[in-house]
């Protein structure tokens, strides 16, 4: 007769199968605390980064489509932490928008971003720059009044300048946020909706914000050789082009995405086929001389 035994018992009353259930539960908790940690500290840490000027900027190039010329650089901030190293936006913007920081952020990636523009302007290239804005940056009273003086300072024209917002933040842009971006395109300041199609994909704000750019997420480029994605980004493109909009489409690693996008009638491309995001002047040196704009053959 076959019986089941039971699994034997622990000194203090645990049996096996519990001590097997509370080990991966104390690898959580001490992960958990680990992330709380790390948390803690780049908080800690985020105030005197905006003090001691600890950011930087990496720039990554945007090109046309069918002719491979430099049109724009997106500017990325980075974090050069003192022990920790080069620390991602992901990780630290999240924790500047919790304390507040974010504005004073911003406000030093416009600033930096157009003197970087007036130095390669002064150089003899013609491009322009993207920054990214947050929605605490758009519901700022005097926004508007702020980059049309970072504009004239640096001897700018307001179409050198793009500012790029997501989808959420389109979406949770209140009466003001809506007003600021008017005003901005009202100066000139192309506005470009950043990730298309990863937040609400709701067309609605296309209508109700003076949108000049499109920018396809990189998540449709992965597959792009996929019936389906291929059918989408092709349609958001057309759909883009009927509402007069330039459509960029981000993430593009392959010459076959390229060759794909540029008969679909996209009209820029960004993405590691083109170059990653680099220092200025590394910057300077892999796209701007001496190869003159010309990065990729369509």
């Amino acid at each position: 007769m076959h019986t089941t035994r039971n699994p034997p018992e622990h000194p203090h009353g645990w049996n096996w199968n519990r001590r097997r259930s509370v080990r991966p539960a104390r690898r959580l908790h001490q992960a958990t605390d680990a992330t709380a940690r790390s948390h803690l500290r780049i908080g800690r840490d985020l105030r005197r980064a905006v003090e001691h000027d600890e950011f930087v900027l990496h720039y990554q190039p945007e090109i046309d489509a069918s002719t491979g010329r430099m049109v724009a650089a997106e500017a990325l901030i980075r974090w050069q932490h003192p022990q920790l190293g080069m620390i991602s936006p992901n990780t630290f913007i999240p924790v500047a928008e919790d304390q507040g920081l974010i504005g004073k952020i911003g406000q030093w990636v416009l600033e930096t971003a157009c003197a970087q523009l007036h130095a390669w302007h002064a150089a003899g290239h013609d491009l322009r720059v993207a920054v990214n804005f947050s929605v605490e940056q758009l519901r700022r009273r005097d926004i508007a009044d702020t980059v049309a003086n970072a504009l004239e300072r640096f001897d700018l024209r307001p179409d050198d300048l793009v500012v790029e917002i997501t989808e959420s933040i389109c979406m949770r842009a209140n009466d003001r946020a809506r007003e600021n971006v008017a005003r901005l395109a009202h100066l000139g300041i192309r506005l470009a909706i950043d990730d298309f199609g990863t937040g609400y994909s709701s067309l609605s704000y296309l209508k109700r914000m003076p949108v000049r750019i499109l920018k396809i997420d990189r998540s449709f480029v992965v597959d792009l050789a996929d019936r389906a994605d291929s059918t989408i980004v092709r349609n958001i493109i057309s759909l883009a082009h009927e509402l007069d909009l330039i459509v960029i489409v981000e993430g593009v690693e392959t010459a076959a995405q390229h060759e794909l996008l540029r008969v679909m009638g996209c009209d820029m491309v960004q993405g590691y086929l083109v170059g990653e995001s680099l220092p200025p002047a590394l910057f300077h040196d892999a796209f701007l001389e001496p190869r003159q704009h010309t990065i990729v053959e369509p």
